[in-house]
Formats: structure tokens, sequence, C-alpha cells
């Protein structure tokens, strides 16, 4: 029972804060009841279920959080998981749609019992970073820019008793996703490298236990093919006149597979097609400027698998380091930190897609300004972002706080320089920010180039072998 009361309570342990401020919208949403009019309900009903629907969002981190292969060996381990979600699932789901059910009609607790599982599934498939979980909210944008007609048509769908229990059989299924994805019964997929970027369906540098999808693993052997054609090539480059040069580039190759056309084709497709839906349906009052200060440190988030990569990288120095036989550790640092330069192309032409997309779909004529802006600031800007990145501290809250800085510090230089070039115009405007831009750069790069050349070379104690 112990194990039990741990596990159930494991979500609200792991956040506290979250769990205190979800706490206090329910207790808000509750209170609420009791000073509404009459005919109020819904906002006290929204309230709830928003406050639920984090709730359980919590519970998919804990689960993630411990979908690891060791815990499957603990003795009782599924019963007392089983048993945890069978309190939750009395607690934040059946108990709800009971008290429903009290205070309005049967009919409303059979909709809160059906759209309580399916909201709860939703939860859980967003937070385990399943990538179809953000279908949903497509359709919810889909829906407000449907026409009256169509509403009123779906409205006299919804009256039909059948559907609630669709609903139920539709989100037993996709709990049965989130189950087979946590604790799959082969083993799991684990990325060949440390630095492969971002993604909707991926955190950067994450280290999730949770088997790739079929559409990301075809993507995944797709830009494979692209990379080893391109390692080949540079490879019988390198045999027949070898050098420093070709020696960074083979060493950028092996570290960033997904750094070269196919890898960045895949990421303009899928953030490309996000950001166009978002302008196309929410975006259409907002500033052409600022959206695309927001898109540039969209284009930036690939560069910050360098320090989130670097503690998973350890492992593999050591192979690394006797492959390329260095004279010194400063040496071997040296070609390990000019090799994270092969970042830079990719977001540098990211910061143009989405910027242009911007344009585009919100101010067709600042479209030579923008694209002006992101070729004055973007180049310097990710230099001095890949700097801040490639030193990052072991501690959590630090890592937060440098990235909070940064993204601050890459949404309001965009828009700086795009009101320099506004007011100066583009040639004595962008002269003066590249001045500035240029000068911050490099010598931001420099100093945390030496810092990392510097700075200790750590291997993992190699594991001994009994006897």
């Amino acid at each position: 029972m112990k194990a039990v009361i741990r596990l159930a309570l494991l979500p609200l342990r792991m956040a506290p804060w979250a769990g205190l401020a979800i706490g206090v919208l329910i207790g808000f949403g509750g209170l609420l009841q009791f000073f509404l009019p009459a005919g109020k309900a819904a906002v006290t009903l929204i309230l709830l279920g928003v406050g639920l629907w984090f709730l359980w969002m919590l519970a998919g981190f804990a689960l993630k959080s411990i979908a690891q292969p060791e815990t499957l060996l603990l003795p009782n381990f599924h019963r007392a998981l089983f048993t945890a979600a069978a309190l939750w699932g009395l607690t934040f789901w059946l108990l709800p749609a009971a008290a429903i059910v009290l205070l309005f009609s049967w009919q409303a607790g059979w909709w809160a019992l059906s759209g309580g599982a399916l909201a709860i599934a939703w939860a859980l498939l967003s937070s385990i970073g399943v990538r179809g979980a953000m279908y949903f909210w497509v359709l919810f944008i889909a829906a407000n820019l449907l026409p009256k007609w169509i509403l009123q048509m779906l409205v006299g769908v919804l009256d039909n008793p059948l559907l609630p229990a669709a609903a139920l059989l539709l989100s037993v299924l996709l709990l049965g996703i989130v189950w087979r994805r946590l604790f799959p019964h082969d083993d799991p997929t684990l990325p060949e490298t440390p630095f492969l970027p971002p993604s909707p369906g991926r955190r950067s540098g994450s280290r999730s236990p949770l088997p790739a999808s079929k559409f990301r693993r075809r993507f995944n052997e797709w830009v494979e093919v692209g990379n080893d054609r391109r390692l080949q090539r540079c490879a019988a480059r390198y045999q027949a006149q070898p050098g420093p040069v070709l020696e960074r580039t083979l060493l950028r190759i092996l570290l960033f597979p997904h750094e070269q056309i196919r890898g960045w084709l895949g990421r303009w497709v899928v953030y490309g097609g996000i950001l166009s839906i978002y302008l196309l349906t929410i975006g259409k009052g907002f500033s052409a400027d600022w959206v695309a200060g927001y898109t540039v440190f969209l284009a930036m988030t690939g560069l910050n698998t360098v320090g989130l990569g670097m503690p998973r990288l350890r492992p593999s120095l050591l192979d690394l380091y006797f492959d390329l036989a260095p004279t010194t550790h400063a040496t071997f640092k040296t070609r390990l930190v000019d090799s994270f330069l092969g970042l830079l192309p990719g977001a540098i032409l990211s910061a143009y897609v989405y910027t242009g997309l911007v344009s585009l779909w919100l101010a067709p004529h600042a479209l030579i300004q923008i694209l002006a802006t992101t070729t004055v600031l973007v180049p310097p800007l990710a230099l001095a972002t890949l700097a801040l990145y490639i030193n990052l501290p072991e501690g959590k809250l630090a890592r937060i706080l440098i990235n909070f800085i940064t993204v601050a510090g890459q949404v309001i230089a965009y828009w700086m320089t795009y009101l320099l070039l506004s007011h100066l115009g583009i040639l004595a405007g962008g002269g003066l920010a590249l001045i500035v831009a240029w000068a911050f750069a490099l010598g931001t790069w420099q100093a945390a180039r030496q810092h990392f050349i510097k700075s200790p070379l750590h291997f993992d104690p190699p594991v001994t072998q009994p006897g």
C-alpha cells in the first residue's frame, strides 16, 4: 500500500508548485459556483475541466519519468501502478462525473464521463510526447473557421446518445496507445547521436525511452541515407587528400547527421506548416515584426542541442579521442568546439524560412525589410547563441535561467534591429547593426571557445568486468 500511495502522489511531488497552482484553479472554480448567478454554471465547469486536464498532464509527466526498462523489474510494480491509476480515475474522473449527475442530469453526467475520458487520453498523449496529440489542437482551430451552418449541423449531431459511447471507445484506444508507448514489449530505439534536433514529438536533448513512430523512423531513415552519402563522399576526399578542413567536416557529419538539406527540409515542412496554420487562424491581429522575432527563437532551438547533448556524449568521447589521436587535450577540444559551427547554417536558413513565412502571411509589403533584418542580425545572433550554449552549467535552474535570458535577448535584438532599419534605412541602419552585432558575437564566441577549450575533459569511467 505504501508503494501505491507514493505512485499516486508522485505527480504532485514532482511538480509541487504546478500542483498548487492547479489546486488553486480547481478551488477557485468550485467557489465561483456560489457567487455566480443562475445559468452561469458553464464558467465553473470550464475552470474545473481545465484544472483537471492539467492535473492529468502532470500524471502523464510522472508516468513518462518512471517508464524505464529497469522499473519493470520492480516486484509488483504493475499491480501498484494499476491501483494508483484506479485511485486517480476514481478521484479525478468518476467522482466529478457523479457530481455532475447529481447537480444536473444523467445525460450531462454521461457526457462528462465520456468527454472526461477523452480529455484524459489527450492529456496523457500530450505529456508523453506523442506527435498525434497536436491534431486535437488542429481540430479546435479548424472548428473556429467553420461556417455557422456547419456548426449548427454539428450541434444537432451532438444530441445523438451514441456519440458519448463512441468517445469512450476512442479514449480506450488512445489509452492503449499511451500504454504501449510507455511500456513497449521490444527494446526502445535510442537516438544515434545526442545532438538530434528538436521536433514537435521530441524535445531537444530528450533521452526518453519511448519508441519512435513509423513516420519518424521513416524520416530518420531518409535523412540517414543522405547523411551516409555525404559521409562517403567526404571520407573519400579525406583519404585522397587529408587535411584539417576535411577532418572538421567529417566530425560535423558524424556528430550532426540531421544538419543537412534533408534534415532541414523536414524541419521546415513541420514547423513551417504549424506556423502557417497559426498565422492564418489567429495571427492576423499581430504585428509582423513581433511574430518574426519569435520565429527567430524557433529557428535557434536547434543550437541548444549542444548544451543538452554534451553530457550524453561523454561515454563516446573516449572512442572519438583515440580515433582523432590528438597531441593534447586542448587540440581535441579545439576540434570538437570548431565542429559545433556546423549547426549555424541550418539555424540561419531556418530563420529565413520562418520570417519569410511570417511576412508572406501577415505583411507582404514588409517582406524586404523583414528579410533584410534577418540577413543583418541572424548570422551574428546564431553565433552568439551557440557561444552561450556550449558552456551550459549542470544545474537545472541555471540552465532554465540562461535559456530564458537567451530567448529574451534574441527576440528583443530582432525587434530593435527592425526598428533601426525602419528609422535609419536599410543601408545606414543595417551597417550600424552589423558592426554592433558582429562585434558582440565574435567577442562572445571567442571567450566561450577559449573557456570550452580550457575546461577539464571528462570521460565516464569504463565499466570493469568482474574477475
